[in-house]
């Protein structure tokens, strides 16, 4: 006979299923937590996210990779959805992961849209012995043709390409079958947390939560790694942060945290950092605000990204590309000497040797002959005035021999003599010397090739140009109230040669060290602006 339970032990049986309710209740809200926790980070990063499940169907893309591919593809096949293919990818790095449980870094060429790509997939395990696969892309196209066309531009320059490969190697250990509900979900949650701290090593990306109103502040260990701090001598506190800001850039951050509380703007931003031992590093921060229903913040969640790397690359490309630059303008100012020293002298020569035998042909026999030479000379005339047009194009001579100022009232002039029904207002408010030399090319071809839209498309009867020394810099602008244009279009569509020359200004700008910005709309006219620190 089987022995009734007392009512104690019955009592005691349903406390102890209470308390492993409660506890397993208590495990999953940290798991909720978590994954919440991990998301934010995900969807704050600037880089494209996406995690592909076992099955190759894409689990999760965060806001930069649905920009990317145009659509939330959520539940789809991953090779559809991310490289628009109709079969598995024959290169399919998920299987290797799942075969090989390792990190894989990859360089790949977009089939969609022919961008470049530097991906960094790493694998999650999950409990039950499977293996996702989680893709971070960084966008390296930009690089990828600066370093094209400086190789084919100039062969003495030499490709500066880095590549960094980090292999990390993870052993999972198989779980039992057998092993209870609640420790199961326990190291689902280490699981999610490791996953999530390897994500943040390999980007070096760190997140981090203020509540507001509580003013307490939770770094994650990458912060940590990046400010190269000590997370058990020192805490979480925003004066801890302030004091690794550069204190040139602490006022410029003050100020943007402020603007992000109070008057809701975005929190993107790049400053410096300064490490314990005095070394200078760059990081990215993103931020987003929670409000309550009185419209006052209550808590922001935010990452931090070392960027130096980065940054030193660009500044590098940019070096290289100015140097280009320059190697194109010795280049053609030494074509324009030739035109000048060398085939215009020839032909003023001819011009002035056909002449003179014009003059000595005096006899009636000589008419016919005499005539022939005649017509010969406005041929040599034109071509000589042709070889001093594209001596003028390639380098004018006024800019080397009076500089900028009387180079702009020069072009001015020839440009109307060429469109006489556009009239030029200009406004010059600064002295030749203030204009540093390796600026005065650059501020002509801005102005050269802005004319040159200005002549072709804008359909305008007034253009304003102004250049003047404004509070430290130098301010260039170039305004006509023409027909106007769409400039996301033509700078993003098909390269056309309008869209070359916009760019072609704006790169000449960066690589000077200014910046150029191009504001228009149709039937509004368009307005170039360009603008030089002056050191």
């Amino acid at each position: 006979m089987i022995k009734k339970p007392t009512y104690e032990e019955l009592e005691q049986r349903v406390n102890e299923l209470e308390r492993e309710t409660e506890n397993r209740k208590r495990v999953e809200e940290a798991l909720r937590e978590s994954e919440d926790k991990h998301r934010s980070m995900m969807e704050a990063m600037i880089d494209p996210v996406y995690i592909c499940s076992p099955d190759f169907r894409v689990a999760y893309m965060n806001p930069a990779m649905i920009q990317r591919t145009g659509r939330d593809a959520t539940g789809e096949p991953c090779y559809k959805a991310i490289n628009a293919l109709e079969e598995k990818c024959p290169w399919c790095v998920l299987k290797k992961i799942q075969n090989e449980g390792e990190h894989i870094e990859t360089e790949i060429t977009s089939p969609k849209d022919g961008r470049h790509y530097h991906a960094c997939h790493s694998p999650i395990f999950h409990g039950d012995g499977s293996v996702s696969k989680m893709t971070i892309y960084s966008d390296i196209t930009r690089r990828k043709q600066a370093e094209d066309s400086l190789q084919k531009a100039h062969e003495e320059l030499e490709r500066r390409v880095k590549e960094r490969t980090a292999e990390l190697i993870e052993s999972n250990e198989q779980l039992k079958r057998e092993i209870e509900e609640s420790k199961l979900t326990e190291e689902r949650l280490k699981g999610s947390e490791a996953s999530l701290a390897e994500a943040q090593s390999i980007a070096h990306l760190g997140n981090w939560e203020w509540n507001i109103v509580t003013n307490e502040l939770q770094w994650s260990d990458e912060i940590y790694r990046i400010f190269r701090l000590n997370s058990q001598e020192l805490g979480a506190t925003y004066k801890v942060f302030l004091n690794s800001v550069h204190p040139d850039d602490r006022e410029f951050v003050k100020k943007a945290v402020y603007e992000a509380l109070y008057e809701d703007k975005p929190y993107s931003i790049d400053h410096r950092i300064v490490l314990p031992d005095g070394t200078e590093r760059t990081v990215h921060e993103r931020a987003g605000i929670t409000f309550d229903n009185d419209g006052k913040p209550i808590r922001m969640i935010g990452t931090v990204q070392d960027i130096t790397e980065r940054k030193r690359a660009e500044e590098e490309l940019q070096r290289l590309s100015y140097q280009l630059l320059s190697a194109h303008e010795k280049e053609r100012k030494r074509i324009a000497l030739e035109l000048h020293d060398s085939i215009g002298q020839n032909l003023s020569a001819i011009k002035y040797l056909v002449e003179n035998a014009f003059q000595e042909i005096r006899d009636e026999k000589a008419k016919n002959g005499a005539r022939l030479l005649e017509s010969i000379v406005p041929v040599v005339k034109e071509a000589v005035e042709e070889v001093r047009r594209i001596q003028k194009n390639l380098r004018p001579p006024i800019l080397d021999h009076l500089g900028i100022l009387p180079t702009i009232t020069w072009f001015c002039r020839e440009f109307k003599k060429t469109y006489p029904g556009i009239r030029i207002k200009k406004e010059i408010d600064i002295q030749e010397d203030d204009v540093p030399d390796s600026l005065k090319i650059i501020i002509f071809r801005i102005l050269q090739e802005a004319f040159n839209n200005i002549a072709k498309h804008s359909q305008t009867k007034l253009v304003r140009l102004s250049l003047k020394d404004s509070d430290g810099k130098i301010d260039f602008s170039i305004n006509d109230d023409g027909a106007g244009f769409d400039v996301d279009n033509v700078l993003s569509g098909k390269q056309s040669e309008r869209g070359l020359g916009l760019i072609s200004m704006k790169e000449r700008a960066a690589f000077s060290g200014g910046s150029l910005s191009i504001e228009s709309y149709k039937g509004l006219g368009t307005t170039v602006r360009a603008s030089w620190p002056i050191s």
